[in-house]
């Protein structure tokens, strides 16, 4: 009995607490999920991981073919013949998976990078913007389901504009200094 009147006062002193700070704190949510996903930085990286990734399955493709070329080749030959094929296909099959996990890595390693350096800048806009606008607490908009919207503010889209002017003055300084290929215009 007392154990459920001690639970009833805390729980009504932390809802009265809740109400009380929330009408002082002013809130805000952003969408990072969004903002990463429209940020032109974002898509260029994309792009070119694609890209990237298109080639080295071509060179993995023709790696590939070759081991079967010569799979093929071993087996119509006699068993004396075969011998010196099968020592070059067995090390052709280990150039496979080393270039299999090589490409592996250095598509992860490079990701990761990217991955990082963006969450960095969203990070430090997200943080800009709540300053400029007074808010005491930003939430991501996945775990803020449960707010009443109509008393925070998305700050989404302006993160959205902030780092794509950013990232565009950011390439304007870069194509001064060194001009872009050809595909990624």
């Amino acid at each position: 009995m007392k154990k459920t009147t001690l639970l009833i006062a805390i729980t009504l002193l932390f809802t009265f607490t809740s109400v009380v700070s929330a009408a002082t704190l002013r809130m805000g949510y952003a969408d990072t999920e969004r903002i990463m996903l429209a940020l032109n930085e974002y898509k260029e990286i994309d792009r070119e991981a694609r890209y990237k990734i298109e080639l080295k399955e071509e060179e993995g493709q023709k790696m590939l073919d070759e081991l079967k070329r010569l799979g093929n080749e071993i087996a119509s030959l006699s068993e004396e013949k075969r011998k010196p094929l099968i020592k070059e296909y067995r090390r052709k099959q280990e150039e496979l998976s080393n270039f299999q996990q090589t490409t592996k890595d250095e598509i992860l390693e490079r990701q990761s990078v990217d991955l990082k350096r963006i969450a960095n800048k969203i990070k430090r806009c997200i943080e800009n913007i709540s300053r400029d606008m007074n808010l005491t607490i930003v939430f991501d908009l996945k775990p803020v389901l449960y707010l009443d919207r109509t008393q925070v503010t998305d700050i989404t889209d302006k993160v959205i504009e902030k780092l794509n002017k950013e990232y565009e003055a950011e390439k304007q300084k870069l194509r001064k200094k060194m001009p872009l290929p050809k595909r990624i215009k």
